[in-house]
């Protein structure tokens, strides 16, 4: 049994960790990911510092007027999508590419004790970033409750409301972070396993 639950879990951190890459094809490959996924990373960053607006956020999800913002316009084409949901794809696909292309550097360059220090962090930025993404969908799902808009949906934080941030934004970013830090720990504990075999 508890054989049968170890294989499981080799399996699951198998499929979801950044692959290592064994051909000279593959490496091209992520090479190629890396770099469009940071060319759309940059272009949305961009995009986001020229269009500044008072909720934190708010410019990858909705137009000045308040309306959803899709790309391409709805109506355009059948399929449409929010430049956070770009983010969101971009972002994991380009910490995925990175974390597999540099995993042999990891191993080979960085010393034991950098690479656990860097297992803790990749932990901590993964505890805190499931406990923000499960903060941010329950605030989304209670103040959906009395708000139609779920693309209007905002939390002002502290309880002075300083600062606002859009939940869509939140909730999609923190997902993506959630991966990246996960991308992180793995690759991290892969490269302190593997010392020790």
């Amino acid at each position: 049994m508890a054989a049968e639950f170890e294989k499981n879990i080799s399996i699951s951190n198998f499929v979801l960790a950044p692959h290592d890459p064994a051909t000279h094809a593959e490496r091209v490959v992520l090479i190629a990911m890396l770099a469009l996924s940071g060319i759309v990373l940059l272009i949305i960053g961009i995009y986001y510092i020229l269009n500044p607006r008072a909720v934190i956020g708010d410019s990858l999800v909705n137009t000045p007027n308040g309306a959803p913002l899709e790309i391409p316009p709805t109506g355009t084409f059948p399929f449409y999508v929010k430049p956070i949901t770009i983010f969101f794809v971009a972002a994991i696909v380009f910490s995925y590419s990175l974390f597999g292309l540099a995993y042999r550097l990891i191993k080979e360059r960085l010393p034991s004790y950098l690479r656990v220090l860097l297992l803790v962090v990749s932990l901590t930025a993964f505890a805190i970033c499931a406990y923000e993404t499960l903060f941010n969908f329950a605030l989304w799902g209670s103040i959906l409750v009395n708000q139609a808009n779920p693309d209007s949906s905002i939390n002002s934080f502290p309880a002075g409301g300083n600062y606002e941030i859009n939940l869509v934004f939140a909730t999609k970013s923190f997902v993506a972070y959630l991966f990246v830090s996960f991308f992180a720990l793995s690759t991290f504990k892969r490269s302190v396993e593997n010392v020790r075999a």
